[in-house]
């Protein structure tokens, strides 16, 4: 019976283990999904602060307050009239049928019409909603991607200050070397040479963080020399997302949303122009105010009402209401024609997106573990037996070029991991899961 015990208790400890283990890496992962807290900040800003999307949510604002109008009634008409005045007394109390008549009438849609009005004014606003978020999306992406862009440009230059003082070392070794007759002056005149390449490339880096931090700037309406903090370094992330599920997340994306909303919206425009074959009604009421009849007469006479309704008679159909179905029915043809070129263009660059980022993430891989420790290794040996004469000069600054290239161009790669990143981010219409970044 003690073996069933503790095979119970083995079972009862796994099943804690697991259940630990499974959230422990749920709470990672949602640490993990988490940008780092100056971008977030900066985001933050540019989402309040930037002048196309402030235009954008006007702009939907401004729509979302035509609705009421549009289903509203006309405005009433009030008339006064003075009528059946004789012309050889102008008296008012003269004739009997001389009256001082105030009317007012009111136009009345046919049953439908105004629903459908405030339905086009309400899918319009909805589309326009849509965009402003899509607009926030895409600015949103644009923040990131100059993000990592100024993160790039300082390990750039990181990079080239190591390298240049590398090469000031260069100097001093092919200097002594050639003092001491073992080396030429050939050697000392090209290791000057690459020790201001380096100078110059400092240059330009200092020259790129300058111009991202306005662009920056920009997307937060901030002045261009506003000063923002160095950002996170640059890291690893796998890429474990699968197209199907990026394809199927982009079905609702704002701008396709947008889209559907004008497909909606020209759905009840042709309802409301077919509404046009039946005829509106325009009630009137009319008081007319009565004198009383002067002498010999002297009779007070009682005022007098008058009501009427009126419809119009939607008699020219063929020339009015049939080209205006036709009209709305073509433009809610190319809606739909538009939404489906829209997805067509949009699943073409989700693919590349997918692609790149599959590509990159190899290719990072590739340099961050196999190529750079190795021509790493290379170079930290290269400046010593350069001393002793055990490398020339060209082995020297070949094996040093070599790593510089490749820390580059991994910086480079990384840096696009990250832009086509925040792209597929807009593309998709939301953020999307990220996974932990490793070593520098």
């Amino acid at each position: 019976m003690a073996y069933p015990r503790r095979l119970c208790q083995a079972t009862l400890l796994l099943i804690l283990c697991l259940a630990f283990t499974l959230l422990w890496s749920t709470q990672l992962l949602a640490q993990n999904a988490n940008l780092p807290q100056d971008l977030q900040a900066l985001i933050n800003e540019a989402l309040k602060a930037n002048s196309e999307v402030k235009q954008m949510r006007s702009l939907h604002t401004a729509s979302k307050e035509t609705v009421k109008p549009a289903g509203a009634l006309e405005d009433p008409e009030v008339g006064f009239t003075y009528k059946d005045v004789p012309v050889d007394t102008w008296a008012a109390n003269q004739e009997p049928m001389t009256q001082k008549m105030l009317e007012m009438s009111q136009k009345i849609p046919f049953p439908g019409k105004r629903r459908l009005r405030s339905e086009v004014a309400e899918e319009q606003a909805r589309s326009d909603g849509h965009l402003a978020t899509d607009k926030a999306n895409e600015v949103r992406a644009k923040v990131v991607i100059d993000y990592w862009n100024l993160s790039m440009a300082y390990s750039n230059s990181d990079l080239t200050q190591k390298n240049k003082q590398f090469w000031e070392q260069v100097v001093q070794v092919a200097e002594t070397r050639y003092s001491v007759g073992q080396g030429q002056q050939a050697d000392v005149l090209q290791a000057q040479v690459e020790l201001g390449n380096y100078l110059d490339r400092l240059f330009q880096w200092t020259q790129k963080q300058e111009s991202i931090r306005a662009d920056l700037n920009a997307l937060r309406s901030q002045p261009p020399q506003t000063p923002v903090n160095r950002p996170q370094p640059l890291r690893a992330r796998p890429f474990m997302l699968k197209l199907d599920d990026l394809l199927e997340r982009a079905q609702a994306r704002p701008q396709l949303q947008a889209l559907q909303s004008l497909i909606a919206k020209q759905g009840k425009a042709v309802d409301l122009a077919k509404k046009e074959y039946f005829p509106d009604a325009k009630v009137s009421l009319g008081w007319g105010f009565r004198d009383t009849l002067g002498p010999p007469v002297n009779q007070k006479q009682a005022d007098m009402l008058t009501a009427g309704v009126m419809f119009n008679l939607p008699i020219w159909y063929a020339d009015k209401i049939k080209p205006r179905i036709r009209e709305e029915q073509a433009k809610e043809s190319a809606a739909r024609e538009a939404r489906q070129s829209a997805w067509n263009q949009l699943a073409a660059m989700i693919r590349d997106r997918h692609a790149k980022l599959q590509r990159l993430a190899k290719q990072v891989v590739l340099l961050d573990q196999g190529i750079i420790p190795q021509a790493r290794q290379a170079a930290t040996a290269s400046l010593s037996s350069y001393q002793v004469g055990a490398l020339d000069f060209a082995q020297l600054y070949q094996s040093q070029i070599s790593v510089y290239n490749t820390e580059m161009q991994l910086q480079e790669y990384l840096k696009d991991f990250e832009e086509n990143w925040a792209e597929l981010e807009w593309l998709v219409g939301q953020e999307l899961p990220r996974t932990a970044g490793g070593k520098k």
